[in-house]
């Protein structure tokens, strides 16, 4: 839209014109949902980072690892990758380094015998336990600024973006070649 159609809009409309004239006009990347979201969780993860690794020698990598495992009861490695968020590759530098200090076991897979079940161990479960009451403290603290009902809306709109975000997500694979999307870090 040109200046002199931009002036006839306004003018034409009064403030309704005004009003048009911001929501055409193009926004800032801070407006949009995803640049909010990858901010709140790379503040989120320097906040783990700094209550939980001077405390627990642990990476927040670590930690989610042990954390979903915990919940998964026993995993392979590429289940494991795929509920933390992690590539495969990533994973299994991360296991190993956990299995090294004594807080993850590895087992053959009696159904796959390509891959190995990892489990926490006994010290692996007591890591997991006494983090998650500190974790219960420190998201205590980022949420304190909401309501009882806002935080469980918020719990709920979560969820829901997460399912239609992997629906999107699922949608995107079938589109994108796999040569394309292994050169942009998306292979599983």
């Amino acid at each position: 839209m040109t200046t002199n159609s931009n002036a006839a809009v306004s003018g034409a409309a009064g403030r309704d014109g005004a009003d048009l004239m911001d929501m055409m006009t193009a926004h800032d990347a801070r407006d949009l949902f995803s640049f909010q979201l990858q901010r709140l969780a790379s503040l989120s993860s320097r906040i783990a980072l700094l209550s939980i690794g001077p405390r627990y020698k642990l990476t927040v990598r670590e930690w989610r690892a042990l954390a979903v495992l915990d919940y998964l009861g026993e995993a392979p490695l590429q289940l494991l990758a795929n509920h933390s968020g992690l590539l495969k590759s990533q994973m299994s530098r991360t296991v190993s380094g956990l299995i090294e200090r004594g807080l993850i076991s590895r087992s053959e897979n009696p159904e796959d015998g390509r891959s190995i079940l990892l489990r926490l161990t006994v010290a692996g479960k007591d890591v997991v336990a006494r983090i998650l009451a500190d974790s219960e403290q420190r998201n205590e603290m980022m949420l304190a600024s909401l309501s009882p009902a806002e935080r469980e809306q918020l719990q709920k709109a979560m969820q829901a973006v997460f399912a239609s975000s992997i629906g999107y997500y699922d949608q995107l694979r079938k589109d994108v070649s796999a040569a394309d999307a292994a050169e942009y870090g998306a292979e599983d």
